[in-house]
């Protein structure tokens, strides 16, 4: 998707690492009324990765011109 390498390691988990991990927007749905505006892993990454590519520092020159005032 990105035509990038991410690197990783798979190892044991350290202490206070959760058994499982699950992410559900499902309650959000219920009970706010909140959609999801993507739903499918591809979407998810390909739009974080062009926000990341048209941002590379980040959130940092927003916060650096809340500061200025």
């Amino acid at each position: 998707m990105t035509g990038k390498k991410v690197p990783y390691r798979v190892g044991p988990r350290r202490p206070g690492d959760p058994a499982v991990l699950v992410a559900s927007a499902e309650k959000a749905i219920e009970e706010l009324g909140w959609r999801p505006r993507y739903t499918s892993l591809e979407e998810i990454i390909a739009t974080a990765w062009k926000w990341y590519s048209n941002n590379p520092d980040g959130f940092l020159p927003t916060v650096a011109r809340c500061r200025k005032g």
